[in-house]
């Protein structure tokens, strides 16, 4: 393989289309001496004439030749796959598959936007959520071939390449009838006589970041839920003393179906980031680059 020259395989599949030297030279932008030369080269790899004359001096391809022909032509489609780089991506004609990473939250604020603009630019285009709630390796990139992964998190790996989506705000939501809300004044010693719903994010399923920075700072918190799930946290609430820190854009919905009511955190508690995530070995590929510019567009109106 290591001596064969790869021109000749663009000149075998001229040849074997045009079963014509002149005309194959055309095609491939090259003399008819020169397709000649090709012509005996083959025939000499080949131990085959390929081509022979027939009636009234026309060229036909020999039963080896005829054999060839589809062989030949699956190789060039592959070829062309191979050498010919960033292909455009026409996501009106496209079936193609993408797989997204991200919580409850960020798919209830996001896939209803998301699946409007898919519907009407990329109709063909699927969309797989895959439920993931912490990103601190690039497993599910290389095993679970995701696309990217949407979310804030505390631990990511630094290969990793990303961009900011949208911002929310950290709000403590309640029963519209809570006792605690009852007042102006909302402190945190205050929510904290209160049974607590809080929902675990971290790799640990018991883990909860506002838990620790709550007991680091010395207060005791009783704990009645520990959920994975954002909206069961909200859907726990209503006519009970539960209460439950969450994100403004995630609650705002439930509240008056649910009869709830939010606050302000009463400690200071930074704003939620979604990023967005992608391996770099998706950076250039044409369909990875609309996607992500998708997703931009899409929450770009959640602002």
């Amino acid at each position: 393989m290591l001596n064969i020259n790869f021109n000749l395989l663009k000149a075998l599949d001229a040849l074997l289309s045009e079963q014509n030297v002149s005309k194959a030279g055309d095609k491939v932008g090259v003399t008819q001496s020169a397709m000649s030369v090709s012509l005996n080269q083959l025939r000499k790899m080949y131990r085959d004439d390929l081509l022979v004359r027939g009636v009234q001096g026309r060229m036909s391809l020999t039963v080896f030749a005829e054999a060839l022909r589809q062989p030949v032509q699956e190789a060039m489609r592959q070829m062309e796959t191979v050498f010919i780089a960033h292909t455009p991506f026409e996501p009106i004609h496209s079936t193609r598959t993408f797989h997204i990473g991200m919580s409850d939250y960020i798919a209830f604020v996001l896939l209803p936007n998301l699946m409007r603009i898919v519907g009407t630019v990329a109709p063909n285009i699927k969309i797989m959520q895959h439920a993931v709630n912490h990103l601190d390796s690039l497993r599910p990139f290389e095993e679970t071939q995701l696309d990217v992964v949407l979310g804030d998190f505390r631990s990511v790996p630094s290969s990793l390449k990303t961009t900011r989506l949208f911002t929310d705000d950290s709000v403590i939501v309640a029963d519209k009838k809570h006792p605690a809300f009852a007042k102006k004044t909302f402190s945190v010693e205050k929510m904290l006589t209160y049974p607590q719903v809080f929902v675990a994010l971290e790799s640990q399923p018991e883990d909860n970041f506002i838990v620790e920075m709550l007991k680091k700072n010395g207060h005791s918190v009783k704990m009645s839920l520990m959920t994975p799930h954002t909206l069961i946290a909200l859907q726990t609430l209503p006519n009970t003393l539960l209460m439950t820190n969450t994100v403004k854009k995630l609650a705002e919905p439930f509240l008056e179906p649910l009869g709830l009511v939010m606050r302000e955190t009463p400690y200071k508690l930074r704003n939620y980031h979604a990023n967005m995530y992608w391996h770099a070995r998706m950076q250039n590929d044409p369909a990875h680059s609309w996607l992500r510019e998708l997703i931009k567009n899409a929450t770009g109106r959640l602002e």
